[in-house]
Formats: structure tokens, C-alpha cells, sequence
């Protein structure tokens, strides 16, 4: 065989080869979309459920496919999202699922070399996590180990997709999500109010503390509104209002407290904050007043059944199955249990980890709010501030409320993060509140950060 024919046959073979793979390039997409319509009208066909659920699979590969992030962005606003979605056993609410299949996308996206603060945020997790294992190994009955794993999702899982939110740039997106749905849902509360003559707007399982909790933590986010969350002015102003009047028809006195607690912890902590205080103040002062006026009324009109006394009871009968085991507690969701049918869960978190993890797993829990807030108060204050106060608001909730629910723990968890990511991508403050000097000195700077900063400052000193 001649060297021209040999190299004829080769081109030949090498153009069928190209050939054929840009054949598979053009149709191989509509052959693989082919075949998942195909699949999911025979699933139709056997079953409405099982094709809508092989229908929201398919939809959750191609999202992670061409935008993986994203399945972190929709956590924090799915926790405005309450309605259950699995059975009494698992008791999975739609906010719940959201966070648990976010924070495992998120799990495949941290950058574990650049997430310093996240990893200091992380340890009081882990510790109190170890700790509770022996709760279970002493109690395991199946909603003491469900709850364990929902608490690795609440704390852990739902900071670690604030810290990806925040690295991926798309902080400014969720907020503007999470806002713009409490604003929606503060429509309905206003509207409901109006409709039933100014009674607590509440319907189904959006009762008015649950209503209350998610005005609390967006007119927060709209007052501090950082820099770096890039809100703007007329977009939080609306906000702020229409939430405010949907806390006043729920008529959430806690979330009132938390309110007031969280704007004044701003406004000492950040000078940032206390420039934009004006309206805040003034709303505060009656805010106070009408909280005040509520409880008396409702301890004068109904002294044995009004929420302060049920509280009261629901925490004496949490105490009295403590003293029978006062070292390990009873194990977590203990009052699901068929003998304990007459306690509910406690509506206070101290009270309630003794009588689910007693004194074991409370003092876990107190040096897990200690190394939480002691990361974030690390933090430059132009982003620790609203991570801050939100988180301290929510542990304070939790000494008149049921502490372990994911409506209410995974905003707090998602915004700590988001503000420990901005501080981990932003070393060097370059968002520096706008209107004061940039001056590095005049921003409160972490011990960790310090030397970077003198290195920059090297050359400056050289040249003067």
C-alpha cells in the first residue's frame, strides 16, 4: 500500500470520527430531553405524584448543572416557606428540605483555605453536635436521632450556605428575596387584620408569632441595610413600612422585643447604623408602649389562660420530667413520645435542653451561643453588625419561645453566615461605610487580618 493511499485512508477515518461526534454534539441534547419527557409521561401515566416528583428532580439536576449556587440564594427566603411536607415522623416543613438540599450543594462549593471566620463560627456547632451523641446513645429512639440531624441542618448546613451566598456575590440577591416575600406575606397579615376587625392576623400555620418572626428579621435587614448588601434606599424605606404594619397586625409582641433589642444593639455597636436611626427611634418609643399595654391587658382580662401563664405551665411540666433525668435529659422530641403525651415543647431553650439533654447537653448549648456570637463579634463591624444582632435577637427568642424551629432558626443561621462570607471574601474593607474615612484604623479590624493590613501599610510609611 502506497504512503498516499495510507494517508488518504487515515483522513478518511478521521473526518467519519469528527463527523460522528458533532452528530452526537447536535443531537444528543434533544435525544437526552427525549428520553426524560418520555420518562416522565410514563411516570404521569402510573402515577400523578411519581411524575411530578421525577419532574422536580429533573428540574433540580439542570438547575445544579448550570447554576449550582442558586440552591443556596432560595434558602434563606424558602424559610418564609412553613407548610409540612413530610409525615409526623420525620415533621419536615418545606423551609426544612430547602436548607438540608442547599447546604449539602453547599457543602461541594466552600473554599475551606479562604473560610477562616467560618470555621472559628463552625467549632461551638461541632462541639455542641459531639456532645448531644451521647443524649442519643443514652436515648435512641427515632425522633431523638431525627432531631439531631435537623439541628446539624439549622446550625451547621444553613451558615455554611449564608458563607457560600456571600462568596458567590449573590448576597444582595437573596436578601432582596427574603425581603420582597415578608413584604408579601405583611400584605396578607394587613389585609387579614382588616378583614376580621383588627383581631391577630393569622390563617393556617402562619400564626401571628410565625408571621411576626419574619417581619422581625426583614425590617432589621432593611434598617442596618450594610453597604455591601447594595438594598436601595426607596426599596428599603417600603419594606420597613409595609413590614412594620404587618408585625402591628400580627400583634407579635416578641417579635416587637426582638425588634427593639435588635435595631438598639445596632445602634451601639455600628456608628454606620446610628446615622440612619432617626426613624427607627422615633417608632421604637410607641412600639414599646403598645407591647407594654398588650400584656396587661391580656394579664387583667384573662389572668389564668393568657400566653404568659400557658408558658408557665408548659415550662413546670418540662421541669418536672427533668428531675427524672437530670444528668442526659430524656432525649430530644421526648414529648412526642406516647408518656409524655401531656408535655408539649418547652417555649424556652434553656428549660427545654435540660429536659431533652439535661445538664450535659445545656452547658454544650451555653458554650455554643458563647463561640457563635464571640466569632461574629470578631468580625469589622461593617459586616459582623447585622449578622450580630440577628443572631443575638434569636437566641434571646429563644427564652420565650420554642427554640428548635427551622422558620425560625435557619434566617438567623443563613444571615450569620452570610455576614462571616463577606468577611472572609473582604479582608481588606473595601466596603467601608460610605460618608467616613476609609481609613483601615477607624474600622474595628479581627486579630487575624491585622498583619495583612500592616503589610499594605508598609510602603505608605516608607514613602512619607
Amino acid at each position: 500500500m502506497s504512503r498516499t493511499s495510507e494517508a488518504s485512508r487515515r483522513l478518511s477515518a478521521l473526518w467519519h470520527v469528527r463527523s460522528n461526534a458533532r452528530l452526537i454534539r447536535q443531537v444528543g441534547p434533544w435525544a437526552a430531553v427525549g428520553v426524560v419527557a418520555a420518562a416522565i409521561g410514563v411516570a404521569l401515566a402510573i402515577s400523578p405524584l411519581i411524575g411530578l416528583a421525577v419532574a422536580g428532580a429533573t428540574l433540580a439536576f439542570g438547575v445544579f448543572v448550570v447554576d449550582p449556587v442558586l440552591f443556596a440564594v432560595i434558602v434563606l427566603p424558602g424559610a418564609l416557606l412553613i407548610q409540612r411536607v413530610g409525615g409526623s415522623s420525620t415533621n419536615l416543613s418545606a423551609a426544612d428540605v430547602l436548607c438540608f438540599g442547599g447546604g449539602l450543594v453547599s457543602l461541594f462549593l466552600v473554599r475551606w483555605s479562604e473560610a477562616t471566620h467560618l470555621k472559628h463560627f463552625l467549632r461551638g456547632i461541632v462541639w455542641f453536635q459531639a456532645v448531644l451523641v451521647l443524649v442519643v446513645i443514652a436515648h435512641p429512639f427515632r425522633g431523638d436521632i431525627v432531631e439531631w440531624f435537623h439541628r446539624w441542618s439549622y446550625l451547621a448546613l444553613a451558615t455554611i450556605v449564608g458563607w457560600v451566598v456571600a462568596t458567590s456575590g449573590r448576597a444582595r440577591q437573596t436578601f432582596r428575596l427574603y425581603l420582597w416575600g415578608s413584604t408579601f406575606l405583611g400584605f396578607l397579615a394587613i389585609a387579614t387584620a382588616l378583614t376580621h376587625h383588627l383581631q391577630p392576623a393569622q390563617w393556617g400555620l402562619y400564626q401571628k408569632n410565625a408571621i411576626g418572626a419574619a417581619m422581625w428579621v426583614a425590617i432589621v435587614i432593611a434598617q442596618i441595610n450594610p453597604p455591601w448588601a447594595r438594598i436601595d434606599l426607596w426599596e428599603s424605606r417600603v419594606i420597613r413600612v409595609v413590614c412594620l404594619f404587618g408585625l402591628l397586625a400580627a400583634q407579635s409582641r416578641q417579635s416587637a422585643i426582638l425588634l427593639a433589642l435588635a435595631v438598639g444593639t445596632a445602634l451601639l455597636l455600628d456608628p454606620d447604623s446610628r446615622r440612619k436611626a432617626k426613624l427607627a427611634v422615633v417608632v421604637a418609643i410607641p412600639l414599646v408602649g403598645l407591647v407594654y399595654y398588650s400584656f396587661v391587658t391580656a394579664a387583667h382580662n384573662n389572668p389564668k389562660f393568657n400566653s404568659v401563664s400557658i408558658r408557665y405551665g408548659q415550662i413546670d411540666a418540662a421541669l418536672h420530667v427533668w428531675h427524672l433525668s437530670p444528668v442526659l435529659g430524656m432525649g430530644m422530641r421526648f414529648y412526642n413520645l406516647p408518656q409524655y403525651i401531656s408535655v408539649t415543647a418547652p417555649p424556652n431553650s434553656i428549660i427545654d435542653n435540660l429536659a431533652s439533654t439535661g445538664i450535659v447537653g445545656s452547658v454544650a448549648f451555653f458554650v455554643l451561643v458563647g463561640m457563635t456570637m464571640f466569632a461574629l463579634w470578631r468580625l469589622p463591624r461593617v459586616y459582623g453588625t447585622l449578622g450580630f444582632v440577628v443572631l443575638l435577637a434569636h437566641y434571646v427568642d429563644g427564652l420565650f419561645d420554642t427554640f428548635w424551629i427551622g422558620s425560625l432558626c435557619i434566617p438567623a443561621m443563613v444571615i450569620a453566615g452570610i455576614s462571616l462570607g463577606m468577611a472572609d471574601a473582604d479582608p481588606d474593607l473595601r466596603w467601608a461605610p460610605e460618608g467616613r474615612p476609609r481609613d483601615l484604623t477607624r474600622v474595628r479590624t479581627p486579630a487575624i487580618n491585622r498583619r495583612r493590613v500592616d503589610q499594605q501599610r508598609a510602603p505608605l510609611r516608607a514613602n512619607r
